[in-house]
């Protein structure tokens, strides 16, 4: 059973010490305040506001609370989001659109039916091996979001997971948009890995559509960015992209040497489930028997 708003208040406070006269502070008087807390009152968004900056928490932290420590139907679906690493998380994805096909039998709510196409398309292309059956999905998320004036963390989450569906060069504008708004509001954006995961997925684009030198200058960006905030599977993925690269330029030796740091990192961090795609992506997309590269011939 969930708690009242002032319950959570008063809970909060009590536990960090706070007199309610701090909490009131020069916002309202302290009365005010305790009738809140006794949930004889609503307070307004201002004070509300307030209230938060004062106990030193997050709206998603109260909430939480307030609900006993549970997620709740929608919170729990944008965690289970947020929580996706990668689009070839096939079991993820499946239970994450079932609960967002379950939430939307008695709720109607445009994010959750966004996150059930994000879902779908990458299912579809998991199934189908082709970007033609994925479309439609990604196509109905961005019909929504092409219209809003900025995209957060949420809407920039859901456009990481759809826009390389699109041709290369509506790909590449998406995703240039997205950067320039993680960028603008970095200090709030949910997910650090939100930057490395769109420079990451720019990189696999331009190396399928032959951009090598472009590729290189991407995957180069990621790996700096990975480093920066210690993301080493991503480093992994990276630097393999860094490799393939390299090897279409035709400077292999500095690409196998980039190939090896790859594997290297999936080996130390038993990131087994990548290292068979990094395995699988080198296979189609460069000239090198990785088979035979493995085993330690790289002639």
């Amino acid at each position: 059973m969930g708690y009242q708003l002032g319950e959570v208040l008063k809970k909060v406070r009590q536990s960090k010490r706070y007199t309610q006269k701090y909490v009131a502070d020069e916002e309202m008087s302290r009365a005010t305040y305790a009738k809140i807390e006794a949930c004889s009152m609503q307070p307004t968004v201002g004070k509300f506001m307030h209230i938060l900056k004062k106990l030193d928490i997050t709206y998603d932290e109260l909430t939480y609370i307030q609900h006993s420590y549970r997620l709740s139907g929608k919170e729990e679906i944008i965690h289970d989001l947020f929580q996706l690493s990668f689009s070839t998380e096939i079991n993820k994805l499946h239970s994450l659109n079932f609960k967002c096909e379950s939430y939307l039998k008695d709720n109607y709510d445009n994010v959750v039916q966004d996150i059930s196409y994000v879902c779908k398309a990458n299912i579809s292309i998991h199934n189908s091996k082709n970007f033609e059956s994925a479309l439609p999905y990604a196509k109905k998320v961005w019909e929504r979001l092409s219209k809003l004036d900025n995209w957060y963390s949420i809407e920039l989450k859901l456009i990481n997971n759809i826009f390389y569906f699109f041709p290369l060069d509506t790909a590449i504008f998406i995703a240039k948009k997205a950067l320039e708004n993680i960028n603008r509001f970095s200090y709030i954006i949910r997910n650090i890995e939100l930057k490395s995961s769109y420079l990451l997925n720019i990189s696999i684009l331009l190396i399928k559509d032959h951009k090598y030198q472009e590729a290189l200058d991407y995957a180069e960006k990621t790996i700096d960015e990975c480093i920066r905030i210690k993301r080493y599977e991503g480093l992994a993925v990276a630097y393999s992209r860094k490799g393939m690269s390299l090897i279409n330029l035709e400077n292999k030796d500095k690409g196998f040497s980039f190939i090896r740091k790859a594997l290297s990192i999936c080996d130390v961090l038993n990131l087994d489930v990548m290292r068979k795609a990094i395995i699988q992506e080198i296979a189609e997309l460069t000239s090198l028997d990785i088979d035979h590269f493995i085993a330690g011939d790289t002639d």
